[in-house]
Order: structure tokens, then C-alpha cells, then sequence
């Protein structure tokens, strides 16, 4: 049995937890804040996080059961802003879920699972500081985007609409929208997240990758404001608002090459390890995985260097090459009619639809898209 620190508690730091605590390790769960907690978030669970999840013995029956907010997810809207646009069902199921209810279902799990739970800050990287170093075997570094390499920011705001004022549809659709005035791989997003009353919470954000945010000299507050009111269905939907809350802006740690996920004992994991997927921002599902993959680490060895060794080869086999993949797409898009290119494909091809809605659902690899459009 090892003594584990788990360094923040989010979904990569909770699943680590509750896959080490079943094994019979003794974890420490460590979090700046308590729960219940708020998390700045897009609030997308994708139909690979709900797959994903069910490791920890949450299914959809259960999100339905225990979360006092959610949207049902059936329909991946892809547009450019006020040209073209496709929407594709899918037979699985996903979900938005406000971070403050989905957090607090996956915190409740670790514990049942037999973690402690501390609230404690670790600044930096100073972990012999905090006595970690001495008193814990293993250290895993779930501290999220503040321990990884920032390299995009998003703005998101709820804003509240009568049911009677959106049509059916946008209740079980999760749209994305290309935006040049968000430069090249920026996009816009609108989200249902509790649908199950009469007024109805949507997550509406905008998202923007730093290389492409510095270039084009304006506040992100403005991008935002930028999107919403030049985007004709954010400007339908805004002009129904019965309530919004002040946008809240937050970075993220997305994919990128030459990922080293080890220092010695620490172990990142999540978006401390830079996990996000590198197109669409969402990082909950393989946040969820490397946990379960690092306790699979700790499992099968038996020395700190084994973790690590072990650690950093199961990151290479279950994460890299589909980041990588996901990179190459984001460098593919540079070119202004990519985009536009892309979802005229979709409405002309329902096989290169269905391949490019489930891989941004994360059922379908982005290696497996790469291929498929060759064919």
C-alpha cells in the first residue's frame, strides 16, 4: 500500500483518488477550496466523459438522479458564424452539466471511496515546502490549469430564457461556431445546461488560442461582446434573456507536443499534464482517464521510478497520438476556408458528418477522421 497525495480535486485529481483508494492505497485528496465549488467552465461533458465516468460508477441514470442541473446533449451544431452550419444527432447520449454539480457528483465518489480530504494550497512547484516530498510516496499534480502551460482563454456567461422562447431543438444542442474575428481556431459556443424547468440556463462563451489572441489587439471581454453581437442566433437568443450573469473569463492548457507528464515522484495528470483537447477546449474525458490510467501506474509497480516510467508510457499510449492528431487539425485549419470547407463536406457526405459530430463528442478518435477524409 502506498501513502498518495492527490493535488487538487477536480475530475482528473477525483478519479485518481477513487481508482487508488479501491486499490487499497492511502490518498490524501488536497484542494485550495472545499466543496461545494464553483469552476469557471464551458460545462460540456461529452458523450467519451460519460463513457469515461461510468470507471467511477456514475452512469446517465445517475447524473439524472443526483444532479440538480443538467442538459441532455443529442444533436453537435458545427457553423461559421452567419454562412453555413450543419447539425448532426447522435444516437449516444451527452450532457452539459454546470462544473458546480458535475464536480461535486465525482468529489462525493472519491470519498465514498475512502479518500481524506484536505484543503490545503501547494504554490508553485514547491512541494518539499509543504513536507509532500518527505511524507507521501507519490505525489500527483491534479492542481489543473494553473500547473500546466497555458496556451488558450475562454469567457463564458449564463444567461436565463423562457422555454416557450427556443425551439425544441436548441434544448438537446450543443452549437459551435467558427468565428474569424476570434482568429483562426477561435470559436464561439451555446450550450443548454438545466433544462429541466421552465427557464432554461444556457452557457454562451467564446473561445481563443494566445498566439492568435495577442495578434488581434483587443480585450477578450470585447471578443466576446464582438461574438454575441454579430452572430445572428446568439443575437435571437439575447434578445429573449430574461437574466445573464457578468461573463467570467478563464485559461486553458491544451494539448501540446513533446508532453513530459513526470519530475521525478510528481505525476501531472489532467490540465496540469496539458490533457485538453487541442479544438474543442474539453478536457473532462481524458482529465477523467489519466487518472484512472496513473492509478493503473501506481499499481503495477514498485518503485517511484517505475511510476513514472510506467506513468509517462501510458500517456503515451492512450493520449498522445490522438492529441497529436488533434493538433495537425488545428494546424490544417490556418487557412480561412477550412472551416467553411468542412462543414459543406459534412452536409454533402452524411458518412464524413457522422465521423466529424462524434469526434467532437470524443466518441471517435481524431486519427480516425484524418483518415476518413481520405476515402
Amino acid at each position: 500500500m502506498a501513502k498518495v497525495a492527490i493535488v487538487g480535486a477536480g475530475p482528473a485529481g477525483c478519479s485518481a483518488g477513487y481508482h487508488l483508494a479501491k486499490s487499497g492505497h492511502d490518498v490524501t485528496l488536497m484542494d485550495k477550496q472545499g466543496f461545494p465549488r464553483d469552476k469557471v467552465c464551458g460545462d460540456g461533458i461529452s458523450i467519451e466523459s460519460i463513457q469515461a465516468i461510468s470507471t467511477m460508477g456514475i452512469y446517465p441514470h445517475d447524473i439524472q438522479k443526483l444532479a440538480s442541473e443538467y442538459a441532455p446533449i443529442h444533436h453537435f451544431f458545427l457553423g461559421v458564424s452567419n454562412q453555413i452550419s450543419h447539425s448532426e444527432q447522435t444516437n449516444l447520449e451527452a450532457y452539459c452539466i454546470p462544473r458546480a454539480v458535475f464536480d461535486q457528483l465525482l468529489y462525493e465518489k472519491a470519498i465514498d471511496a475512502g479518500c481524506r480530504f484536505l484543503v490545503q494550497t501547494v504554490h508553485k512547484n514547491n512541494w518539499h515546502h509543504h513536507g509532500l516530498t518527505d511524507a507521501f510516496d507519490t505525489i500527483i499534480d491534479a492542481r489543473g490549469v494553473s500547473a500546466g502551460e497555458v496556451n488558450a482563454i475562454a469567457i463564458r456567461a449564463y444567461w436565463t430564457v423562457q422555454r416557450q422562447d427556443l425551439p425544441e431543438t436548441a434544448l438537446l444542442e450543443a452549437q459551435i461556431h467558427f468565428d474569424r474575428s476570434l482568429g483562426v481556431n477561435g470559436y464561439g459556443w451555446i450550450f443548454p445546461v438545466s433544462t429541466q424547468h421552465d427557464l432554461i440556463k444556457l452557457n454562451v462563451g467564446v473561445g481563443v488560442w494566445l498566439d492568435e489572441y495577442q495578434e488581434l489587439k483587443i480585450n477578450v471581454i470585447q471578443l466576446f461582446k464582438q461574438f454575441v453581437g454579430s452572430n445572428k442566433i446568439a443575437q435571437q437568443i439575447l434578445s429573449k434573456v430574461v437574466e445573464q450573469q457578468s461573463p467570467k473569463v478563464f485559461p486553458l492548457a491544451t494539448a501540446k507536443k513533446g508532453n513530459r507528464v513526470t519530475d521525478g515522484k510528481i505525476l501531472k495528470i489532467g490540465d496540469a499534464a496539458n490533457l485538453t483537447d487541442p479544438l474543442t477546449g474539453e478536457g473532462i474525458a481524458n482529465a477523467i482517464l489519466s487518472g484512472f490510467h496513473v492509478a493503473q501506474a501506481v499499481n503495477m509497480s514498485r518503485t517511484p521510478e517505475a511510476i513514472a516510467d510506467n506513468w509517462q508510457y501510458l500517456y503515451e499510449s492512450h493520449f498522445e497520438a490522438d492529441l497529436r492528431a488533434g493538433l495537425r487539425i488545428k494546424a490544417f485549419r490556418k487557412f480561412s476556408f477550412m472551416n467553411y470547407l468542412l462543414i459543406w463536406l459534412m452536409k454533402q457526405n452524411p458518412r464524413i458528418a457522422r465521423q466529424v459530430s462524434h469526434a467532437v463528442a470524443g466518441v471517435v478518435p481524431y486519427n480516425e477522421v484524418l483518415a476518413s477524409l481520405k476515402y
